[in-house]
């Protein structure tokens, strides 16, 4: 067939579509709902006041009845050998003398449709060229055949066929496409077409072939599932839902549709319902293992009673009645393997050992590492997470998954000590059975490293760098995605000197440098002021993205930092012309709007139809390599109907007005508000509790209007601020402000100076805003979050200053930074975790360094006694924080660069001309290292600086108990030098407090020299000072602790008379 003769077949291409009728119901025809997950943002979302725009195919063939009228069937159209051999059996009746079966009458008649002669014949001259394979006659006769019968079913699909040998897809699809609206009965032939269209990238048609597949058979679950991931694919992610979830209701065990369904899920907002589907899974593993335990026992049991019964009765033992009704089955109960059972997985090799009833209702999806890992991911992706309650639910899943569920004081551990070394330390670890001990405490390095991601979540930073640390232990090759993801977190973390340690080394690795990779290496870089490195990551950057302005901006800055004028220059130069004529380009177009004038660059429907479908080469994503086709347009494009909004906006200085009235009411109502607050105060001092909730509800009201005020929250906050109104009305986008700023620094201003301000016909106040001062502002802050702190809620309270920490007003001034800081800080003691506290406070020395009050906060926030406060003793990232600080403060001594010191911001550090050490970092110190069993490295520290406290009785016994736990340690020299220099030091610290301190304390020194003998298996002079405890202080508190000593001891010596009354009195209720 020639060219011309394929042009002229598909020219009126249109007249094709007349074809097909409106199928737009067929949805609902499928059995479909999508009320519950539609949404006007999916891309093929339909209004239903629109519908009409979807009547683009018509179905004449269904619709309209036939001419030749109503067909009824007759005898005449009986098969042949059918009517014969009824004939001949009437003849047998009748020659025997029988009554001839009564034939059936007939409902009527129908006239058959004449089919031309002309067109049969040239069918079957079609069909015999298409056989004997001669190709080009065959498909002119098809052709042939179409123009005298536009309804000929066999010569669309022929030619189809034809096409498709011939390597043109795409005409094959549109010919199919027909012929299956000729013959819509047929849904295999449906799901063909459909399978076409989907690999040509045809969605929209395959979408539409799928559900007319389905509206015939809706069971076939490849179809729903081929539509699915087409809704998927196109965005329309509230039917792509409907059609994952009819799927797993068919196929229940299918991990893969749960996997789908959950990402689903997690991409429409709904991704508490993806931890709801995996929580159901893990509960369903939970039921099956403890029934196939319960049911093994109960079978060994039964299996020794009957036994038992055989050798002292002979006969059939009864059954056992425990849980009688689960665990019968009759005598010929399958109990065969399910290997060939609908949905049976490898996994579930242990429902082998139960009956086939219980082997289908314990069925389900086994829960493993890679179910867990997909669980923590949908956690982490989950806005609405709390981040402490899901690492308890993971690491419950994790402890079941490694059969150690039974292990249930792990809940009361607060850090992941369980999977790692640190577990040991945990008496209950250690009380258990050496079976246990023998069971698996690892985790894959992925959970783990998520683990983590959910402490950066929980603000527990030193836990969550501990699991990170295990990335080290790891190949890097097999891990480098895992550096990426922790890195990126780390950054908006903003934790961006830990960041670079992961993002650092992926830099030389090929597919890592990205945009989005190069975007975090310059966050860290600009945040840590390390500006070579940062221009260099921007200038990659602007490469990337030669639109971004902000990008260009951003580099201009790290030149202006670099001391490279010329290039600063030339960016700014080349941004601030390019934004005017953006802005020109903008102004334009709204003036278009205004005169009501349609803009050129408007692309009609058709043409755009074209633009998308035009080409002979499909998307590389389809597979196919080649099309022949003559024209690559499908009969359904993947267009949507546009809708246009007819709502009429205001003019500019309407809005203008407008806007000036409402900022005239909501002053007026901020200051009668702000009054009202005193009023509330008199009554909430005086304790009224009415008072109290009305002050409340008014200064929350009043932070609410404060900050809707867009313009307050700039992510930059390297400039001051000079006011919100005047920045407002002069800058309407944060661009428009940097490059103003940037401006600035061309001309040789100094950044600190601000923004510079233009005249305004109505001067405004730079320090105030809706009718109060920023310090009322601020005041109002504090004071609101302490109240609500103290009456309410601490995370409230803690929000509130979160909030006030984010507006640039507050956070470019130093004095109500600190402020801020420590109002936080005295929410945050409230807390019963001490993780939080420890983080603000390293906050707080590294802006305040050296400073020994806040040193002292920190010794007292972490010195509670509890595991807590040990752990984070143990810590590692504190020990290498306050190393930092340490090597920092001797470079200052000594006047020298120390390797590995933190950088000096306190520069204004009192003069140390006798090099003397710092007390409180060396003690501080010294103190980590002792919780790590370091005891020799700590005493080097301790005794740095016994020379300004060694009348200090905490010193004293610190360093006393060094000794004796040096002296404890295997393979130490001297040991009897180290116990003598122990005690020591202790009675130093006795007589400091027996001689200068009161009852209670001289007590505490005889139970802790009572306890150091004790320690040393030095049993009498350990008692002789526990009985000092008991008998000579009338303080309770720490009899009972001398009291079961004593009982250890007596015990140990077999004196249980002596244990007997020590318990009788001090021990008994």
């Amino acid at each position: 067939m020639s060219g011309s003769e394929d042009e002229e077949l598909y020219e009126n291409i249109d007249d094709f579509r007349a074809l097909i009728e409106d199928e737009q119901q067929l949805e609902n025809n499928a059995g479909t709902h999508y009320d519950e997950f539609m949404d006007e943002n999916d891309e093929e979302y339909i209004d239903p006041d629109d519908v009409d725009l979807m009547a683009e195919f018509s179905d004449d063939m269904e619709e309209e009845p036939d001419k030749e009228g109503p067909v009824k069937k007759t005898e005449a159209q009986e098969p042949e050998e059918d009517q014969d051999e009824q004939d001949f059996m009437d003849a047998i009746r009748e020659a025997n003398n029988f009554k001839v079966k009564r034939k059936k009458k007939s409902g009527g008649y129908k006239r058959v449709k004449t089919v031309d002669p002309e067109l049969a014949q040239l069918l079957a001259e079609a069909n015999d060229a298409y056989v004997r394979q001669d190709i080009a006659v065959a498909e002119q006769m098809y052709s042939e055949v179409i123009k005298k019968d536009a309804k000929n079913f066999a010569a669309f699909r022929t030619l189809g066929d034809i096409y498709h040998l011939q390597g043109r897809l795409n005409d094959c699809c549109n010919s199919w496409f027909l012929a299956a609206h000729l013959n819509p009965g047929d849904w295999e032939f449906w799901k063909i077409v459909g399978s076409l269209s989907n690999e040509l990238n045809h969605h929209r048609q395959a979408m539409y072939c799928f559900s007319k597949a389905l509206s015939v058979n809706p069971e076939d679950s490849e179809c729903l599932y081929e539509r699915s991931m087409l809704y998927k694919r196109t965005g329309q992610l509230g039917r792509a839902m409907e059609g994952f979830q009819r799927l797993y209701a068919k196929h229940p065990f299918d991990s893969e549709l749960v996997r789908e369904l959950a990402v689903l899920y997690v991409d429409y907002g709904k991704a508490e319902k993806a931890v709801e589907m995996y929580l159901k899974i893990y509960e369903q593993n939970v039921r099956k293992r403890h029934f196939i335990k319960s049911y093994l026992e109960e079978a060994l049991e039964s299996s020794d009673e009957e036994d038992v019964a055989k050798k002292k009765t002979n006969k059939k033992p009864l059954k056992n009645n425990m849980a009688q009704d689960e665990f019968d089955s009759d005598e010929d109960e399958d109990y065969g393997s399910i290997e060939n059972e609908p949905g049976y997985l490898a996994e579930d090799y242990e429902l082998n050992a139960l009956p086939k009833k219980q082997r289908l209702k314990y069925r389900c999806i086994f829960f493993d590492w890679s179910s867990l890992n997909i669980l923590i991911e949908v956690y982490l992706k989950h806005n609405g997470t709390e981040p402490v309650k899901a690492i308890n639910v993971v690491k419950k899943c994790a402890r079941w998954i490694q059969h150690r569920e039974n292990q249930i004081f792990w809940n009361d551990v607060t850090n992941d000590s369980e999977f790692d070394d640190r577990r040991e330390r945990n008496a209950n670890y250690m009380s258990l059975p050496p079976i246990e001990h023998e069971k698996k405490y690892f985790l894959p390095i992925d959970i783990r490293v998520r683990l983590g991601l959910l402490r950066i979540k929980s603000k527990n930073v030193v836990e969550a760098m501990h699991h990170f640390d295990f990335l080290k232990a790891e190949t890097f090759e097999d891990v480098m995605d895992l550096y990426y993801e922790v890195g990126k977190y780390l950054t908006e973390a903003e934790k961006y000197a830990e960041a670079l340690e992961l993002l650092e080394p992926l830099c030389d690795i090929e597919g890592y440098d990205t945009l989005e990779y190069n975007l975090l290496l310059g966050k860290c870089y600009r945040a840590l002021e390390l500006y070579d490195k940062a221009a260099f990551c921007y200038e990659k950057i602007v490469v990337f993205s030669p639109e971004n302005l902000h990008n260009k901006l951003t580099l201009a800055e790290m030149y202006y930092h670099t001391k490279n004028p010329e290039r600063f220059n030339v960016l700014l130069t080349e941004v601030v012309e390019t934004r005017k004529l953006q802005q020109e380009e903008k102004d334009q177009k709204e003036k278009n709007k205004l005169l009501g004038i349609d803009e050129e660059g408007d692309v009609d429907m058709v043409q755009l139809d074209t633009n998308l479908t035009d080409g002979n080469v499909v998307h590389a994503s389809s597979g196919i390599v080649n099309d022949n086709s003559v024209s690559a347009k499908p009969l359904m494009v993947n267009i949507r109907p546009i809708k246009t909004s007819f709502k009429r906006k205001r003019r500019p200085e309407e809005m203008e007005n407008y806007k000036k009235e409402r900022e005239k009411k909501i002053t007026s109502s901020v200051v009668d508000r702000f009054n009202k607050l005193y009023i509330y105060k008199i009554g909430l001092e005086n304790g009224d509790s009415n008072q109290l909730s009305l002050w409340i509800d008014t200064a929350s009201d009043l932070v609410d209007i404060f900050t809707s005020v867009r313009n307050l929250f700039l992510k930059s906050r390297s400039q001051k601020f000079v006011g919100i109104i005047t920045r407002a009305r002069k800058y309407h986008k944060i661009l428009d402000y940097k490059i103003e700023r940037l401006a600035k620094l061309s001309e040789g201003e100094n950044l600190v100076d601000g923004i510079p301000v233009t005249d305004e016909k109505v001067p405004l106040d730079q320090n105030e805003l809706r009718g109060l001062t920023y310090d009322q502002w601020f005041e109002l802050f504090m004071e609101l979050a302490l109240i609500i702190t103290r009456e309410q809620s601490i995370d409230d309270g803690l929000s509130i200053i979160e909030t006030a920490e984010e507006i640039n007003v507050f956070a470019g001034d130093e004095n109500r930074v600190k402020m801020m800081k420590f109002v936080k800080f005295t929410i945050i003691s409230q807390l019963e975790d001490n993780t939080e506290k420890v983080e603000l406070l390293r906050a707080l020395l590294n802006q305040y360094q050296f400073d020994r009050k806040l040193m002292q906060m920190f010794l007292l926030s972490i010195s509670d006694g509890g595991e807590e406060s040990f752990e984070l003793y143990n810590s590692r990232q504190l020990q290498k924080f306050f190393l930092r600080h340490l090597k920092a403060f001797d470079s200052t001594r000594f006047g020298i660069h120390v390797t590995g010191q933190s950088a000096i911001i306190n520069v204004s550090i009192v003069d140390n001309p006798q090099h003397l050490p710092s007390p409180y970092l060396s003690f501080i110190y010294g103190m980590l290292l002792y919780s790590s069993k370091g005891y020799l490295a700590a005493l080097h520290y301790l005794h740095s600086i016994e020379n300004r406290v060694g009348s200090d009785p905490i010193f004293n016994l610190s360093v006393g108990l060094a000794y004796l736990h040096r002296s404890m340690q295997r393979l130490t020299p001297s040991r009897n030098f180290q116990i003598l220099y122990g005690f020591h030091y202790l009675y130093q610290y006795y007589q400091i407090r027996s001689e200068n301190f009161t009852e209670i304390e001289e007590q505490e020194a005889d139970y802790n020299l009572a306890r150091s003998f004790h320690f040393l298996g030095l049993n009498t002079p350990a008692v002789r000072y526990y009985y000092r405890v008991l008998n000579n202080y009338k303080d309770e508190r720490l009899k009972r602790h001398a009291a079961f000593n004593l009982i250890q001891i007596f015990n140990q010596s077999e004196s249980a008379e002596l244990a007997e009354e020590i318990m009788e009195k001090y021990l008994s209720v």
